[in-house]
Formats: C-alpha cells, sequence, structure tokens
C-alpha cells in the first residue's frame, strides 16, 4: 500500500487530499475512512472531487500541447514551412522552364545573376503575401519593383563583375527593401489624399 494505515490529513492542503481521494484504490481502509472524514470535514463534496479531476486532465491535455508542439512545432510554423517549401517549389519550376527554352529566348550572361536575384525576392514576397495576393495593385507594385530590382542590380554586377554570396545576398533582399518601401509610400499617399477609408482597403 501506498499509504500508511493513520495519516496526517489535517495538515494537508485540499489539493492533496482531493488527489488522494481520486486514488482511494492505493489507500488502506483506515487511511481511507480517515481521509473520507477529513473530506467531510472539510465541506468537500463529490463535485469538489470531480472539478478536481477534470482541471488536473486539463492540465494534463495543456502539457501534453506543449510535448507536441516542442516536437512537432505549430500550426503556424507548418504553414510557414509550406510557404518555404512552395516558395522553392516555384523556383524550380521557373529555372526548369528557363533552361528548356532555346538560347534565342533566354536572357543574355550579364543579366541572368540580376534575373534570379530579382526571382528570389518576387517569388518569396507572393508567397509570403498571401493576404493580398488577390489584389490587382499588389501584383502591380510587385512587377514595378521587381522591374527596378533587376535594373539595379544588373548594373551592379557590370560595375563589380560577379557578386559575392554575401553580395549576391544583399542583391535578393534589395527586393525585399524596394517592395515595401514602395508599398509604404503608396500607403501613405493613399492615407493623405483619402485619408483613415484608405487604411481598411491596404
Amino acid at each position: 500500500m501506498l499509504e500508511h494505515s493513520s495519516p496526517e490529513y489535517s495538515t494537508r492542503s485540499d489539493d492533496e487530499l482531493l488527489r488522494l481521494a481520486s486514488d482511494r484504490a492505493s489507500l488502506t481502509p483506515e487511511a481511507n475512512a480517515a481521509l473520507t472524514a477529513e473530506l467531510r470535514r472539510r465541506n468537500l463534496a463529490e463535485s469538489d472531487q470531480a472539478e478536481y479531476q477534470r482541471l488536473v486532465k486539463l492540465y494534463e491535455r495543456r502539457e501534453a500541447r506543449k510535448r507536441h508542439r516542442k516536437i512537432f512545432g505549430t500550426r503556424r510554423s507548418h504553414r510557414e514551412l509550406v510557404k518555404l517549401l512552395s516558395a522553392a517549389a516555384v523556383m524550380g519550376l521557373i529555372l526548369v522552364t528557363y533552361f528548356q527554352l532555346p538560347d534565342r529566348y533566354r536572357m543574355k550572361p550579364d543579366w541572368q545573376e540580376a534575373a534570379v536575384d530579382m526571382m528570389i525576392a518576387t517569388v518569396f514576397i507572393g508567397v509570403f503575401s498571401d493576404s493580398r495576393w488577390r489584389r490587382i495593385s499588389f501584383w502591380v507594385l510587385l512587377a514595378i519593383s521587381s522591374s527596378i530590382h533587376v535594373v539595379i542590380v544588373h548594373a551592379w554586377t557590370q560595375r563589380v563583375g560577379n557578386l559575392s554570396r554575401n553580395q549576391g545576398k544583399l542583391a535578393a533582399l534589395l527586393g525585399f527593401g524596394l517592395f515595401y518601401t514602395f508599398n509604404a509610400l503608396i500607403w501613405v499617399l493613399r492615407r493623405k489624399f483619402y485619408g483613415n477609408e484608405a487604411l481598411d482597403d491596404t
């Protein structure tokens, strides 16, 4: 038996008594009788025991979900992973399609590096901006910023030659900077001319 025959239940907390009451099979008959008497003295009824068991199960479920999230991640992390894989798949499809084209339809070699950096930024913006991609204004703004992006990166490569790995990362990030800078500028202009009503459409 887990409990001795004459426990000092009067010194225990209500939660300890309710925990013991949920596992009476581990008590001796004498301990069980003493526990019943102490519960009665404290006016802890069966409804209190049921509520305690409900809270314990709720706590156990929460802890199980925490362990599950720690191991497998959250739904949000799953969505972000799906977006990342989608972006990689789209870029892979673009590259495969591009290299299947005849040479006369491909870009000149000095434009290809700039085009790759532009494609990376454009695809990631399109995939991760899923709350706005249905709007025509989004695609117009993305097309404008991407066009400016590829021209800037091309001019950069013409000046310094092939970009290093860090320079390549910076060139790709430039696309994000241009898009969100233009987006912020449009937002400011709309707010200036249309007031707070414009915020509902952004």
